[in-house]
C-alpha cells in the first residue's frame, strides 16, 4: 500500500521549512506522494487577509520540481470556503488508494485536539511534525504523549535540523523592502516581487 502525506496550510506564501519538513517526511516516513493542499480560508484566519488561492497555488507549483513525489491540489481551494481538516482527510481517504498521513506545523499538530473533530483526526490518521527554531517543545512533546495515551494517537515528530523560516516572517520583510532570498526558493520570491505581493 502507498503511504501519501496530505500537507495542509495556507502557504502564504511557501518558503524552505515548508519544503524541507515535506523532504524529510518523505525519506523517513517513507512517503510515495506528498500532496501539498492550500487552504482557501483557514477556520482560524476569517479575519486575516490571505493572498488569493489562485496565487498561493502558483507559488506552490513552482516548487513542485524539488522532489518528484511533490504534487499540488486545489481541492480546498476549490472548495472556496472555510477547510476543515477531517473532512478533506476523509474525502481523501475514500478516493486515494493508499495509507494517508497528515503533514502540518509543530504549533498547530499541539493544538490539533482543539479543532474541528480534532479527535477523529488523532484517532483515524498518522500525524507528521518537525520542530521550529527557537521554540520550547518540552511542553509540546508532553502534549503528545497524552495525546499518544488518550486517543492513541500517531504522532511522529522528524528528526531534522529546524528551518528558521515562516510566512509571517518572509510579508514582514517584503513590506520593509528586505530581501528574502534565505527564506524562500528563488522561484518564489521571484513571483512575489514581479506580482507586487505583501506590499
Amino acid at each position: 500500500m502507498k503511504k501519501i502525506g496530505i500537507y495542509g496550510g495556507t502557504f502564504d506564501p511557501v518558503h524552505r521549512g515548508h519544503i524541507s519538513l515535506a523532504n524529510a517526511a518523505c525519506s523517513e516516513c517513507s512517503l510515495d506522494r506528498i500532496i501539498f493542499m492550500p487552504a482557501y480560508i483557514s477556520p482560524f484566519k476569517q479575519d486575516k487577509k490571505v493572498t488569493s488561492g489562485e496565487q498561493r497555488l502558483r507559488m506552490l507549483e513552482d516548487v513542485m520540481h524539488y522532489n518528484p513525489a511533490f504534487s499540488v491540489s486545489a481541492y480546498e481551494i476549490s472548495k472556496e470556503g472555510p477547510s476543515y481538516t477531517i473532512l478533506t482527510l476523509e474525502e481523501w481517504d475514500r478516493i486515494l488508494d493508499g495509507e494517508l498521513f497528515f503533514i502540518l506545523g509543530f504549533d498547530s499538530t499541539v493544538e490539533i485536539d482543539t479543532w474541528f473533530r480534532g479527535e477523529d483526526i488523532l484517532k483515524k490518521y498518522p500525524l507528521v511534525t518537525a520542530v521550529r527554531p527557537g521554540v520550547d517543545i518540552s511542553c509540546g512533546l508532553d502534549k503528545f504523549e497524552l495525546m499518544r495515551e488518550k486517543y492513541g494517537a500517531d504522532i511522529r515528530v522528524l528528526d531534522m535540523d529546524p528551518v528558521d523560516a515562516s510566512s509571517t516572517e518572509i510579508r514582514k520583510r517584503v513590506l520593509e523592502g528586505k530581501s528574502i532570498s534565505d527564506l524562500v526558493m528563488p522561484e518564489t520570491e521571484e513571483y512575489i516581487l514581479e506580482h507586487n505581493l505583501y506590499r
